[in-house]
C-alpha cells in the first residue's frame, strides 16, 4: 500500500475529526496521503491537497460521509478502477461499509490484505435527440430517473426494450436501477431488493396512475429507451443520475440506458455484509409493535 485517497465530507465536522486521525495514522505506516482540495485546507494539511481524480487514482480510496458522498466519488473511483471504503456519517449508509468507530481496524485489515472485493456494476445513460445526434452521456451507480420537471403534472413515458416497444406509463417518472440502487429510491417506490453479484436492471414506475403496474427487472444486457408520449411536446422531462447529475430533456428527446463498461470496486470486510445491512440498516423483516411515540 502506497498511496492512501482521503475524501471526507468537508460539511461534516465529524468526518473531518476522524479524516484527522485517520491521517496521522496512515502516515504512521509509511504510506503516502492525497487529500481531497477543500478537505486538505480544513485540516490545515495544504500540502496534501490534490485534484478529485488524483485523490481517486490512489490504491486505495476512504471515503468518509454518507451514502451520496460515496455516489459522488464513486463515479471517480471506478474509472480508475481504485478500490472505495466507505465510512458511514449519513442516515441509512447502505453503500458504507463501516461504522466510524471501526474505521482503523478496518485500516489495519485493508494494510494486511484482509479484504475482499464487491464488483458493482455502473448503468449508462445517454441523451439521444430526434436526429439521433447524443446531447450527453452520463455514468451513475445507483439509478438513472426520468421524472416531470417543476410543474405538478402527470406524464406519458413510453418504454421500449431491445427496440421491443413495452409499455407506456402514466406516471411521475422512471426509475432504471442498478443492484445496488435497488435499495435506493427504486425501493422507497415500492421496487424489489436485489443482491448487488445479480446482473439485471430494475424498472420502476413513481406512482404510476393504474393498480397493475409493476416493477420490471430485465438482464442488465438489455438497451432500455424511453422517451415522452408522442403529440406532448410540452412536457418537462429532466434526467437524473443518482439523484446529483441533471439534463433538462427536449421534447423528443430519448434516453438509452446500458451497462457500463466501468465497474464501481467497494471494499467489504464481511462477505455477507449485504444481508447484515438489510437486518441492521432498512430493519429487514422486522415486526413492529404499533407503538405510537409520545
Amino acid at each position: 500500500m502506497q498511496t492512501v485517497g482521503l475524501a471526507p465530507n468537508p460539511k461534516k465536522r465529524e468526518a473531518l475529526e476522524l479524516a484527522a486521525e485517520v491521517l496521522q495514522w496512515i502516515e504512521s505506516r509509511g504510506a503516502r496521503v492525497v487529500v481531497m482540495d477543500e478537505a486538505a485546507r480544513k485540516l490545515g494539511r495544504d500540502e496534501l491537497a490534490a485534484a478529485d481524480s488524483d485523490v481517486a487514482a490512489a490504491d486505495v480510496l476512504l471515503v468518509l460521509g454518507g451514502d451520496g458522498t460515496v455516489l459522488r466519488w464513486s463515479q471517480l473511483a471506478a474509472r480508475s478502477g481504485t478500490p472505495m471504503l466507505g465510512v458511514n456519517f449519513g442516515q441509512y449508509g447502505f453503500i458504507t461499509e463501516i461504522h466510524p468507530r471501526d474505521t482503523i481496524k478496518a485500516l489495519e485489515r485493508i494494510f494486511d490484505g484482509d479484504y475482499i472485493i464487491s464488483n458493482r456494476s455502473l448503468l449508462m445513460a445517454r441523451v439521444i435527440a430526434k436526429d439521433g445526434e447524443c446531447k450527453g452521456e452520463y455514468t451513475g451507480l445507483n439509478d438513472a430517473v426520468v421524472s416531470k420537471g417543476p410543474v405538478a403534472r402527470m406524464l406519458g413515458l413510453r418504454m421500449f426494450v431491445n427496440g421491443k416497444y413495452i409499455v407506456t406509463y402514466s406516471a411521475d417518472g422512471i426509475i432504471v436501477s442498478t443492484p445496488t440502487g435497488s435499495t435506493a429510491y427504486s425501493l422507497s417506490a415500492g421496487g424489489p431488493v436485489v443482491h448487488p453479484s445479480v446482473p439485471v436492471f430494475v424498472v420502476t414506475p413513481i406512482c404510476p396512475h393504474t393498480m397493475n403496474a409493476r416493477s420490471l427487472v430485465v438482464p442488465d444486457t438489455e438497451v432500455i429507451n424511453i422517451t415522452g408520449e408522442a403529440g406532448e411536446d410540452d412536457q418537462e422531462l429532466v434526467l437524473t443520475l443518482d439523484g446529483q447529475v441533471a439534463h433538462q430533456l427536449a421534447p423528443g428527446d430519448t434516453v438509452e440506458i446500458t451497462k457500463a463498461s466501468i465497474q464501481a470496486k467497494l471494499i467489504q470486510l464481511d462477505p455477507l455484509s449485504f444481508y447484515h445491512k438489510l437486518q441492521q440498516r432498512l430493519r429487514w423483516g422486522e415486526r413492529f409493535s404499533g407503538e405510537r411515540p409520545c
